[in-house]
């Protein structure tokens, strides 16, 4: 099987639309407008959101143009078949306003957060998910990156709420427990000097 892995661009736009509305989502359609903007939702998106002016299909053609939404798209034969987003701990809005996810080392350490894995139904088990977070890895530590982050589900969960990763999955590729938050946990793995 071989994958590209393409870290993603504004031009990549159609591409990750497309995945997302016309993909990802085929055998869960009710999730198919996400486009993976929850995230980065702040009371600008709620005003929005209320007042009727934008879907998250306009959010995210904002968000991919502007730089905001970041990550990764995997394609096979020229098709998008998966999805992995990853950013910088400070730029998702949602983690900002959850202090337990924050401790004295966020002040002095870079953070890579992983949020959400996105694999086509039909390419499901086939490591998509793992050569994501193996180039998500990679790139973070040439980044210059003290840590990389997970938030994957406390417990047992399905196919559909492990769309953050599980905690085995996480461990299998060297990330440990680094709290347990209620629901979910922080998983951690060192990157460069810190390994």
């Amino acid at each position: 099987m071989k994958l590209d892995i393409r870290r993603l661009t504004p031009d990549m736009l159609d591409d990750y639309l497309h995945f997302f509305l016309d993909i990802a989502f085929t055998d869960h359609p009710e999730w198919s407008g996400c486009c993976c903007v929850h995230f980065h939702w702040n009371e600008k998106y709620e005003a929005e959101f209320h007042s009727g002016e934008k879907s998250g299909t306009d959010w995210a053609v904002e968000m991919v143009k502007g730089g905001i939404i970041q990550g990764y798209l995997a394609y096979m034969n020229g098709q998008v078949v998966g999805w992995c987003n990853a950013n910088d701990k400070h730029n998702y809005d949602v983690l900002k306003v959850r202090s337990e996810l924050w401790d004295e080392s966020d002040k002095t350490n870079r953070v890579k957060s992983i949020v959400c894995f996105l694999v086509a139904p039909d390419m499901r088990g086939k490591g998509i998910a793992t050569k994501l977070l193996e180039r998500v890895c990679e790139d973070a530590e040439a980044e210059g990156y003290n840590y990389i982050e997970g938030y994957p589900p406390a417990g047992e969960c399905d196919m559909y709420t492990a769309h953050h990763g599980t905690i085995p999955f996480f461990e299998k590729h060297g990330f440990q427990l680094y709290k347990t938050l209620g629901q979910d946990v922080m998983m951690r793995k060192p990157l460069g000097e810190n390994l």
